[in-house]
């Protein structure tokens, strides 16, 4: 366990609850011990499909450090009376992961999105961070016969900083199905963060994140993102069957 960070299990999931300055210790610790280490950042959603998804709960069990980006699982940890807890904004965390790795001067690797999207959000990473060193990319939604290619490609760049993102399968899980082909560092993957860095989609508005409200942002392009409201509200019975049972 990291010094500073205080694992809790909320709905029989762990969460790791820390000031952003202890997560930011424990990442820069990751960096620099010679280990393998994976960080999930951890959704409401995610939290209703590892009920079901036994791969899922398993990486998440098996995370070194899980991060809760959904504010319903801090008001829902607060409901429940447990030690409190703090929401990162995916994009943002990725952005002090980067400027971590650029300051001790780690590598990264970047592997997902369209080919197009991928390359337009590398130059971007290097116009933002200068002295980072991307040591390898391969886009995502790639055929399953490449794996084994990616993976050795993965292994032999060596990356301090392994950055998953869209079109990779199984997301989370891949990682952690794959650990063993990784060496030392920090695996994660977040959403959209090449898109994002491609300037293909926007970051949620910090008003929309600060509602919980990040899954409506672009609600009249995408008006299936209403639909979100069921699955939440099976959320919000669970917290309240987990209170009335002193789980």
């Amino acid at each position: 366990m990291n010094p500073g960070v205080n694992r809790i299990p909320f709905l029989n999931i762990p969460v790791d609850g820390a000031s952003e300055e202890a997560t930011l210790e424990a990442m820069e610790r990751m960096l620099l011990d010679g280990s393998g280490h994976q960080i999930v950042l951890l959704t409401a959603r995610k939290i209703l499909k590892a009920k079901t998804d036994l791969e899922l709960n398993r990486s998440l069990r098996q995370a070194d450090l899980v991060l809760p980006v959904s504010r319903g699982i801090i008001r829902g940890a607060r409901f429940q009376r447990k030690p409190p807890l703090v929401r990162y904004n995916p994009f943002a965390f990725v952005i002090r992961l980067l400027a971590l790795a650029e300051r001790l001067e780690k590598t990264v690797y970047l592997l997902g999105a369209r080919k197009e999207e991928l390359e337009r959000a590398e130059r971007n990473l290097k116009t933002s961070f200068p002295e980072l060193r991307v040591v390898g990319r391969y886009s995502g939604y790639f055929d399953k016969t490449m794996e084994k290619n990616i993976l050795l490609a993965i292994r032999k760049s060596s990356p301090a900083f392994l950055l998953v993102g869209r079109g990779v399968p199984d997301k989370d899980k891949w990682i952690t199905r794959n650990r063993s082909h990784f060496n030392a560092g920090i695996y994660l993957w977040v959403d959209n963060c090449f898109e994002i860095f491609a300037g293909s989609e926007r970051t949620v508005s910090k008003k929309l994140f600060g509602l919980g409200l990040e899954y409506f942002g672009d609600f009249f392009r995408k008006p299936w993102k209403a639909l979100a409201i069921f699955p939440y509200l099976y959320f919000v019975l669970l917290v309240l069957i987990y209170k009335v049972r002193g789980l």
